[in-house]
């Protein structure tokens, strides 16, 4: 399988039972009982002596419902507060906020993206699939594997992936940001190769949480990322804006939100979203950020009120890093971020945004000027349906030049709420502009040993002391290799 898809594939030596995913997920403040019940998982993968006997529906049911926790838990938690769209007001999330960081939070994580349910049981997957031709499988785990590992690279900048998950390398080297994400480009185009094959075989549409085994849908999706990834590298390459742009073109157009790729989560207990869970169990930890609720205020946003509750008072309260402030409003889990409530990983208005700022890179604003406008049409159309009736969300007229630029990355920052995707977009553009309604910095200061906004995550602590290639002594101020400065 050597050259296959990019990488040559490693079946692990050993496959535990599909009763650890229920394990693993629960760090996540989420169980997935119900997510892993039916016939499938009545198979036993512990026979690995028989690449044929191993059931990669069941191993692709795990992997999933481990990656919405790695996707929706402390990483995007932390992500949100970098970008000051949420503030961090109690314990560990407190020190998190004013860019005192600690990696305990980090270290499962990480551990997860590496082990059971994440790249093992990825590569796993891809190996009987590939044996057993079941391309269409093969294609939805190739796609799981990129978004995991395009989004990993974009958090901590180097890590391993070449050599990761494989028992030849027990300290594996950590590959440039660039080369993980060339790699995962590839593999992209590969998952797309294999959405094309046709087969006999069809996965069960209710093994595919995300489209139901639709390629279609999953081929859209895959153009949209692989747009995201060109966009991230577009100021250190120039020529990725033509790129991200003709990739947007084939990527997610349904403007219903029925194309997104989304986590899936319900009602039952065992399948509620990680943010629902975290904030009922943790109310006082987090709350909203100054930056975002002034910039809602001041563009007579409605999605404040949709994104927040208030504290007790007719206003929405926002933090910032170095507030006092310990009343700031909730997230709005009573009512659109509610137990069922499913994020948006890769979505139409992403794609959107992207054509927009493509299109002003290029020297095309008044396409930009039009795309952006007709994506805050389609947008407020989306919460009037969802039952906001009154959704309102500005327009822009006779704009261009950065002000334009400004306008594209400002709406982008407040659609794409709670995506970890916000923070390369931040890097790549500097905007939006870290200062509150009264025109003063919302950066952290030397109060708390800020030096302004984060550009990377440290590398957790255990594998520091694990694997001596892991890069030692780094700071949450280490510019990635897609961050020039």
């Amino acid at each position: 399988m050597e050259g296959q898809y990019g990488r040559t594939i490693q079946l692990v030596k050993t496959i535990r039972t599909v009763k650890l995913y229920v394990v693993a997920f629960s760090l996540f403040f989420i169980s997935c009982e119900d997510f892993l019940s039916g016939p499938l998982l009545d198979q036993n993968p512990n026979k690995v002596d028989d690449v044929a006997a191993v059931s990669a529906e069941a191993l692709l049911v795990g992997s999933q419902v481990t990656i919405y926790g790695i996707m929706e838990g402390y990483l995007n938690r932390a992500v949100s507060m970098v970008m000051q769209q949420m503030s961090g007001l109690q314990t560990d999330y407190y020190r998190d906020y004013n860019c005192d960081p600690i990696d305990a939070n980090t270290n499962g994580r990480w551990t997860a993206m590496y082990g059971t349910g994440g790249l093992i049981d990825l590569n796993t997957t891809q190996s009987v699939a590939y044996e057993q031709e079941k391309y269409v499988l093969l294609g939805i785990s190739q796609m799981w594997e990129a978004l995991l590992f395009s989004t990993a690279a974009d958090l901590w900048g180097d890590i391993p992936y070449s050599q990761a998950a494989n028992s030849e390398y027990a300290q594996p080297d950590f590959d440039s940001q660039e080369d993980v994400h060339m790699a995962v480009l590839d593999l992209i185009d590969d998952a797309i190769v294999n959405f094309g094959k046709g087969q006999d075989f069809n996965l069960p549409t209710e093994q595919d949480f995300t489209y139901g085994a639709d390629t279609d849908k999953w081929v859209a999706a895959a153009h949209t990322l692989k747009s995201r990834i060109y966009l991230n590298w577009a100021e250190v390459n120039n020529e990725f804006y033509q790129l991200a742009l003709e990739e947007a073109e084939m990527g997610i157009m349904d403007q219903s939100g029925d194309s997104d790729w989304k986590a899936m989560h319900g009602a039952a207990i065992a399948e509620r979203s990680v943010w629902f869970q975290f904030i009922l169990s943790n109310m006082d930890y987090m709350g909203a950020g100054k930056l975002l609720v002034d910039m809602l205020n001041r563009d007579n946003d409605s999605r404040l009120n949709i994104y927040f509750l208030s504290t007790g008072t007719p206003q929405i309260v926002g933090s910032s890093p170095g507030d006092s402030l310990q009343n700031a409003s909730m997230l709005n889990i009573t009512g659109h971020f509610g137990m069922s409530w499913s994020p948006e990983l890769v979505s139409w208005y992403e794609n959107s945004f992207i054509v927009a700022e493509c299109n002003y890179r290029l020297g095309n604003e008044a396409v930009a000027l039009t795309t952006l406008n007709a994506t805050l049409d389609a947008i407020e159309q989306r919460w009037r349906s969802l039952g906001y009736a009154s959704a309102s969300i500005p327009r822009y007229q006779a704009i261009s030049g950065e002000e334009l630029l400004e306008a594209i990355m400002n709406e982008k920052y407040k659609a794409l709420f709670l995506n970890i995707q916000s923070w390369s977009d931040w890097r790549r553009t500097t905007f939006p502009k870290f200062l509150d309604s009264d025109g003063n910095s919302t950066e952290c200061g030397g109060t708390y040993g800020g030096q302004g906004v984060p550009r990377r995550l440290l590398y957790p602590e255990k594998e520091k002391a694990s694997n001596p290639k892991c890069p030692q002594n780094d700071s949450i101020y280490d510019r990635l290799q897609n961050d020039p400065s």
